[in-house]
């Protein structure tokens, strides 16, 4: 059974920390003591997305989960060059909340993110997690830019609104009312910086990058997740990594977050 997505979660802080780019928003669920995880969500949602799975994580690690820039409650960049820009970015935002030694955790975009950082940032990284590897081919790249870089930029006859409701439900965001409409929201405040994160993703070097990897790595997905081709190909490349399959299509940490937590809590035991 996929989990009930929908209770409300108490104890999660929010805030605001400046990095030389701008000021990035972030969510808490402190737990003094205990080892830090920063989380990075997937493009176009914000922090928000990880409220569940950090509800079931809450007393075993201090959580803190990031708002890309762009996205949720952080600056609105004038450009997004690269996803080793935004990992800068979202990297300043960490060593200023003195989270390190820390875990990270990014889903889809967020995985290209924290994979970025592991590899820049080594001795400060304890373990990565990546929900939905992005390990494409440039064929594959390619395909998904004619799909994935679309914006929904306001028009006068709202019509866009009825197309990201749409596209959300297609990719699995209906679990419920709420996580739909928490998408929608999230998905037209960043109608800007989506087309250019994905294509910053598909001009990103995964492969290399993921090779070059060399913290203890977990990959998760569900098999109905869109990027689960790459998945299996992400632990035929590094039969290292530790993997798990949850449920969700794309929204695992919503529809599934009992499975997501017990993944990653048993990935970090082991650290």
């Amino acid at each position: 059974m996929v989990s009930n997505s929908n209770q409300v979660v108490d104890g999660i802080e929010k805030g605001y920390v400046r990095t030389d780019a701008g000021q990035v928003h972030y969510r808490h669920l402190p737990a003094p003591g205990k080892p830090t995880v920063a989380l990075f969500h997937q493009t176009a949602s914000s922090s928000a997305m990880f409220e569940q799975v950090m509800a079931r994580l809450a007393g075993d690690y201090d959580l803190v989960a990031f708002d890309t820039p762009g996205f949720g409650g952080s600056f609105e960049p004038t450009t997004i060059p690269s996803v080793r820009w935004l990992a800068d970015v979202l990297w300043q935002a960490v060593t200023a909340l003195q989270l390190t030694p820390v875990h990270l955790l990014g889903h889809h975009t967020g995985g290209c993110i924290a994979l970025e950082m592991a590899v820049a940032h080594k001795p400060q990284v304890r373990s990565l997690t990546i929900i939905g590897a992005v390990l494409a081919t440039a064929e594959e790249r390619a395909e998904y830019r004619k799909t994935f870089t679309a914006p929904y930029a306001p028009d006068k006859d709202g019509d866009y609104l009825k197309t990201a409701w749409d596209y959300l439900a297609g990719l699995g965001a209906d679990v419920s009312v709420e996580v739909h409409n928490r998408e929608m929201v999230d998905h037209l405040r960043a109608w800007r910086a989506l087309p250019q994160t994905f294509s910053a993703v598909w001009d990103q070097d995964f492969e290399a990058l993921y090779r070059a990897v060399d913290v203890p790595l977990m990959n998760i997905c569900s098999e109905d997740d869109v990027l689960w081709p790459f998945h299996q190909r992400a632990l035929r490349e590094r039969p290292d990594s530790a993997s798990a399959t949850v449920r969700g299509l794309d929204w695992q940490c919503d529809r599934d977050p009992d499975g997501v937590a017990d993944a990653v809590r048993g990935f970090l035991r082991r650290q």
